[in-house]
């Protein structure tokens, strides 16, 4: 997630810069810092799609649905990048209803989290069971 949000801010600085030339009248320098800018975003969206691929329920911590289908809105540009929820992006998605904070995808990670525990384990013995309790109803 840091290798995508590193990429996300150089992109971003690199897309500001192009702007700045571009008010200037400095189009030839633009034009470089925009080509730079699109690399950084390219750079980005195979990040992305790499963490995406490898753990899927790292989605929450975007603000945005993400999807590599052909035709999505996702491509190589700042403006279609998905923002970390935890950003302050003029670019991030203030309307979606998933996820607004840091606190709130904590959260719904530990609520799974806890939901998922004991699901894949195996039955407990009796007599697992009852050296639990022991220890467990033990004074201090």
């Amino acid at each position: 997630m840091k290798r995508y949000e590193v990429k996300l801010k150089q992109a971003t600085f690199n897309f500001n810069r192009a702007e700045g030339y571009t008010s200037k009248g400095k189009h030839t320098t633009a034009k470089t810092f925009y080509n730079k800018s699109e690399s950084l975003c390219e750079d980005a969206l195979e990040i992305l799609q790499e963490i995406l691929h490898y753990e899927s329920s790292l989605r929450v911590w975007f603000d945005r649905d993400i999807s590599f289908e052909v035709g999505c809105d996702l491509s190589a540009d700042i403006v279609s990048l998905p923002r970390l929820v935890t950003l302050r992006s003029h670019e991030k998605l203030s309307n979606d209803s998933r996820h607004t904070s840091k606190q709130s995808v904590k959260l719904a990670v530990v609520e799974r989290a806890i939901h998922n525990i004991g699901r894949d384990a195996a039955p407990a013995y009796k007599d697992d069971v009852s050296k639990l309790d022991k220890f467990l109803n033990i004074d201090d």
